[in-house]
């Protein structure tokens, strides 16, 4: 979806001014200007991890408790829900915890370096379900080619969605998408092994059925 400048500028700013503050909230104050993410890192950390829509964090923490050389980032656009896992990571005394506010669907590419991360993470984004509203959807072609570019060769991407369509919707993309292959299966019923927000809970309790999609980039 294209929009004109003033109105690109305008999101910039709201998505990069906020009242919050710690030090393990990284503030972009130039739009286009790549950030040295690892400087924010303890030097022990040794591979990083990217989450768009990190939520309430639970994910992220648990993986950051077990993987304490792994830094993640975590791009949540309601500061709200940045705030709550910033106590659950104080709480827990991680060091290997970072976030970033801005709107990932517009302007995390002008940010970040390319082959960053070994890995990103998206759990459950909004499905627009709509198909009028689709458009504003995640996953799409430019999105996977842009999380194509963040990621090392080797590196993976993994996806979960309680929603069918959506589901399939994303397959497709992934096979017109040359950058990527998958191993053993297209999708999954089961992520074993990892670990599971409320949100998913959730929608197990209620007998949804959720498909986990895990792509390897070439």
């Amino acid at each position: 979806m294209l929009v004109s400048s003033e109105i690109q500028e305008k999101l910039w700013k709201f998505t990069t001014n906020s009242s919050y503050s710690t030090t393990y909230l990284l503030k972009p104050i130039e739009r286009g200007k790549k950030i040295d993410l690892r400087s924010y890192f303890p030097p022990e950390i040794s591979n990083l991890v990217l989450e768009l829509g990190s939520g309430w964090g639970e994910v992220a923490i648990e993986l950051a408790k077990s993987q304490p050389n792994t830094g993640f980032l975590l791009m949540e656009k309601k500061i709200n829900r940045i705030i709550a896992t910033e106590k659950l990571r104080e709480n827990a005394n991680l060091k290997n915890i970072r976030y970033m506010t801005v709107n990932f669907q517009w302007f995390f590419s002008e940010l970040l370096e390319k082959e960053l991360f070994d890995t990103v993470i998206i759990n459950f984004p909004d499905p627009w379900p709509k198909r009028k509203h689709h458009k504003n959807r995640l996953m799409t072609e430019p999105m996977l080619t842009q999380i194509s570019e963040l990621l090392k060769p080797g590196g993976k991407i993994l996806f979960a969605t309680d929603h069918g369509p959506y589901a399939r919707k994303t397959i497709s993309l992934f096979r017109k998408n040359k950058n990527f292959f998958w191993k053993e299966a297209e999708y999954s019923f089961t992520r074993p092994n990892f670990p599971t927000s409320y949100f998913e809970s959730e929608k197990k309790g209620e007998g949804k059925r959720i498909y986990y999609l895990e792509r390897i980039k070439k």
